[in-house]
């Protein structure tokens, strides 16, 4: 049975894990993904590495936006400046607190 903890809540990121299965949880808006902890780290380090003003687009509402991949190619995440900036954060301490949550176990 699962046991889901928050790791961390920036907005419209929220990201959390299982303590039993250690599933880790990536809600943004209406958008759930499912991630390994090894799945996740990769996740973060390919977010780490792009920056918003090299890889943003503007979409057809005018507002710029980046594009990123998930693991299943069929779903991208699409994120504004702030919402980029929110996840990256989000991710950031999740990452932190997961590492905390292993020395404990």
């Amino acid at each position: 049975m699962c046991s889901i903890r928050p790791l961390c809540n920036k907005n419209n990121a929220h990201i959390s894990h299982c303590a039993n299965c250690q599933t880790v949880y990536i809600w943004h808006n209406n958008l759930l993904l499912n991630f390994t902890p090894q799945d996740f780290q990769l996740f973060y380090e390919t977010m780490q590495q792009q920056d918003f003003y090299d890889c943003s687009v503007t979409f057809p509402d005018g507002e710029e936006r980046i594009i990123v991949h998930s693991p299943c190619r069929d779903i991208s995440f699409t994120f504004n400046l702030q919402e980029w900036l929110d996840m990256k954060e989000a991710m950031n301490e999740a990452i932190l607190l997961q590492q905390v949550y292993d020395l404990i176990r």
